[in-house]
C-alpha cells in the first residue's frame, strides 16, 4: 500500500467523523442499537415497572454467635443436676430446707424441697454476700433474612423479617460455682422485625461498601414464658459489602453485630429483685443477594442476538438476563456455549 493511499485513507476517515460530530451522528460502539432514533420516540418502561425499580429485595442465608451473662442476685443451690436461685430457706445442720426457682434463663418456675449440704456431698449453698454469681456462655443462629428497601441514590431506606433457630448448651460459672446452669431446652425458634438505613460509603471494581443499622423487636421461642419475659427493642449494625453482576443484581455479605437483651420477672421468692436482665450481644454473618425487578422488558425476539439495551418497532428492550451486566462493554460480549450452537445445527 503506497504512501499516498494510507494518506488518503486517515483524511477520509477524520472528515467522515467530524461529519458525523457536526450532525450528532458520531459513532457509539456501546449503544449502536440506538442509532438513528430520537431518544424521545422511543418507548421506555412502564410507569409501574419504573415505580417497582426503585425497589430491591434482598434474601439471605447466615449463621450467628450469640453470647449469654448474667448476674444472679439471690443465693443459689448448686448440686450436680440442677440450680436453684434460692428464696426462702432453712438450714439446719446438713439439711436444708427450701423455696426457690429454677429455669430463670426463660421459664421461670418456684420449687420446693429439701437437699442434704455437707462435704460428702457436691451440693453446696453460693452465698451472694461473698462474691458475685454469675454465668455466661454462648450459642449459635442460622437466620434467613428477607428485606425489601428503597433505593434513592446512594441511600437506602426499608423494613424486613428474620426467622432464625437458636440453639444453646451450658452457662459456666464466672467467679463462684462449679456446675454449669444447662437450659430445660437446646434449641429454638425467633421471630424478628425490623426497621432498616443505611449508605453506599465506598465503590471500586465492581464492590460496593456500604454502611446500615436495623433496629427492631424480637419475638422469642415457645420455650421462653411470655408472662415473665420483657424486652426491649434491638439494635443491629452491619458493614455489607456487595458484588455488582449487573445493574439488577448483587452478590451480598454482610457481617454485622447485635445489641440486645431481655428481662425475667421472678414472683413467689423473698428475692430482694425480682427481676434481673441477660445480656445478648450477637455477631453474624450473611451470604446472600440483592435484587431489582428491571424497568425494560427482556427482548421477546428469540432471533435477537443483541446483548445490550436495543429498540424493537420503537420499543426498548434488554438484551440480557437481569444477573447480567446489561451494556457489556468491547471485550465483555458474552460468547455463545458450543452446546447451544451444536443445537441450533442439529435443527436445520
Amino acid at each position: 500500500m503506497t504512501r499516498s493511499l494510507i494518506y488518503q485513507i486517515v483524511v477520509t476517515g477524520v472528515l467522515s467523523l467530524c461529519s458525523a460530530l457536526a450532525s450528532g451522528q458520531a459513532f457509539n460502539p456501546y449503544q449502536h442499537a440506538y442509532q438513528g432514533w430520537n431518544g424521545e420516540n422511543i418507548k421506555k418502561a412502564s410507569p409501574i415497572r419504573a415505580f417497582l425499580n426503585k425497589f430491591s429485595l434482598n434474601a439471605s442465608l447466615g449463621y450467628g454467635r450469640t453470647f449469654y451473662s448474667h448476674e444472679v442476685n439471690s443465693d443459689v443451690l448448686e448440686t450436680p443436676q440442677k440450680l436453684i436461685m434460692l428464696g426462702e430457706y432453712t438450714l439446719s445442720g446438713t439439711s436444708l430446707e427450701y423455696t426457690g426457682v429454677v429455669d430463670w434463663l426463660n421459664a421461670p418456675a418456684i420449687v420446693e424441697g429439701t437437699e442434704t449440704i455437707g462435704p460428702d456431698t457436691e451440693n453446696r449453698i453460693l452465698y451472694v454476700d461473698s462474691a458475685s454469681i454469675r454465668y455466661g456462655g454462648s450459642g449459635f443462629n442460622l437466620p434467613v433474612n428477607l428485606s425489601l428497601h428503597l433505593d434513592i441514590d446512594r441511600f437506602r431506606i426499608g423494613g424486613g423479617i428474620v426467622y432464625e433457630m437458636h440453639r444453646i448448651k451450658q452457662l459456666n460459672p464466672k467467679e463462684q460455682g462449679t456446675h454449669p446452669y444447662i437450659p430445660n431446652f437446646n434449641s429454638t425458634f425467633m421471630f424478628r422485625y425490623f426497621f432498616t438505613a443505611g449508605a453506599k460509603v465506598y465503590h471500586v471494581k465492581g464492590w460496593d461498601y456500604n454502611i446500615d443499622f436495623q433496629i427492631g423487636k424480637v419475638k422469642y421461642g415457645k420455650q421462653y414464658d411470655k408472662a415473665s419475659l420483657r424486652n426491649g427493642i434491638y439494635f443491629n449494625i452491619g458493614l455489607p459489602f456487595e458484588y455488582e453482576l449487573s445493574e439488577y443484581f448483587w452478590i451480598v455479605v454482610r457481617p454485622s453485630f447485635d445489641i440486645k437483651n431481655y428481662s425475667v420477672t421472678l414472683s413467689g421468692t423473698n428475692n430482694e429483685s425480682t427481676s434481673f436482665q441477660h445480656n445478648q450481644p450477637a455477631f453474624y454473618l450473611n451470604f446472600g443477594v440483592r435484587m431489582k425487578l428491571p424497568e425494560i422488558r427482556r427482548c421477546p425476539v428469540k432471533s435477537c442476538r443483541t446483548q445490550l439495551k436495543h429498540v424493537h418497532g420503537s420499543r426498548e428492550f434488554r438484551g440480557q438476563p437481569f444477573y447480567k451486566e446489561q451494556n457489556p462493554k468491547i471485550g465483555e460480549l458474552y460468547r455463545e456455549l458450543e452446546q447451544y450452537k451444536r443445537k441450533k445445527r442439529s435443527k436445520h
